[in-house]
């Protein structure tokens, strides 16, 4: 006999991880299905930053990954695990005019000089244009997050299934079945893997290669970012660089030409941080969407299916808004009609949709 619930989700990364906690906070029964290992995919192989300013894409993203941040902050007061949460925040480099006229725009970050960035960070290279400090920008460790998340929603009552692959979801009276198990709503937050259970959901990878190293007595008191790429300060003491944009592969090994690239991004940052101690490297597929924004909602003609997947660069930091969406639309509570527009899968469904969201200028 199937064992009953309110909610299931599949896929155990950071975003099914949030859900299962925002769901079950709001006293939801939730039963959390994981192919594998929970944050042991995607979630693992990513950086960690919270960077709502450097990954600005509109307005609407911008005020959801602000309030994102926020729920970083209060379940990090509320957590009784470490999750790598830092202060600090990021510093975005400008090396050309434009960009230097693009981040001042900016009002809320603090604004330096190629002289003042010196003066604080005198090893990495000198921006020509001077860089901005955007102190709400921090980042967290992204496994032990995942696992804070899941740790907290197992104690208000959510169960795990790891190990089990999912490769179709069946339709049942009033509801959907997994396995031994059958819900009400159904969550599909499986990053790219969710296309595989949505015919005609468009979503691609992009491969990302990152490395580890030993700082050995580097102070870094920021993330350092320039378009797109970083050097985050762990609190362990160790840098990671990345990261590598590899459309089209299959392939999750590390490789020569990721290698290259790495060490030519940390060149780029710090002199010499290339030649530094490698401590690990690894990859990881991000999932991209038809615009770059992921798909949040309900799944057309499907009553109570939802998605909460195509994250991209940033499931990470959009991890708790994305889950109290989830969470709203399926208890009820009023939604802002923007995001669901712009989060609307429908967009990546339906071949003719005119509403994609495109990309805004800074």
């Amino acid at each position: 006999m199937s064992q009953k619930v309110d909610v299931i989700i599949i896929g155990g990364g950071i975003i099914g991880c949030s859900v299962a906690y925002y769901t079950a906070k709001a006293g939801l029964s939730v039963h959390l299905v994981e192919r594998g290992s929970i944050a042991q995919a995607t979630t693992r192989a990513a950086a960690g930053m919270l960077g709502a300013h450097s990954e600005y894409l509109n307005e609407t993203f911008y005020s959801f990954a602000r309030e994102s941040q926020a729920l970083y902050q209060a379940f990090c007061n509320h957590s009784e695990i470490d999750f790598g949460y830092t202060a600090g925040g990021i510093l975005q480099l400008a090396r050309t005019e434009e960009e230097r006229l693009a981040l001042s725009r900016w009002h809320e970050a603090t604004h330096l000089s190629p002289e003042q960035v010196c003066e604080r960070m005198p090893d990495i290279v000198p921006p020509p244009f001077g860089a901005s400090i955007f102190e709400d920008d921090v980042h967290v460790h992204p496994e032990k997050a995942a696992l804070a998340f899941w740790k907290a929603a197992e104690k208000l009552g959510a169960t795990l299934s790891e190990h089990v692959h999912v490769t179709k979801v069946e339709t049942v009276d009033a509801g959907y079945r997994i396995a031994d198990w059958t819900a009400t709503h159904i969550v599909i937050a499986g990053g790219a893997a969710s296309a595989k259970l949505l015919p005609g959901l468009q979503m691609t990878t992009v491969k990302g290669q990152c490395m580890q190293l030993d700082a050995m007595g580097i102070d870094l008191p920021y993330t350092l970012f320039h378009q797109g790429c970083y050097v985050v300060p762990r609190l362990d003491g160790t840098l990671v660089v990345g990261a590598t944009m590899e459309p089209d592969e299959s392939d999750l090994q590390t490789n020569i030409a990721g290698n290259f690239a790495l060490n030519a991004i940390a060149e780029r940052f710090i002199p010499g941080l290339s030649r530094f101690p490698v401590l690990k490297r690894w990859a990881g597929f991000r999932p991209k969407t038809v615009d770059e924004l992921p798909y949040i909602g309900q799944i057309p003609g499907k009553e109570n299916m939802y998605i909460a997947a195509g994250h991209f660069r940033n499931g990470i930091l959009l991890a708790p808004a994305t889950a109290c969406m989830i969470r709203d639309l399926i208890v009820g509570h009023e939604v802002h009609t923007e995001r669901i527009e712009t989060f609307d899968p429908k967009r990546g469904i339906f071949h003719g949709a005119n509403n994609r969201t495109k990309r805004q200028p800074v």
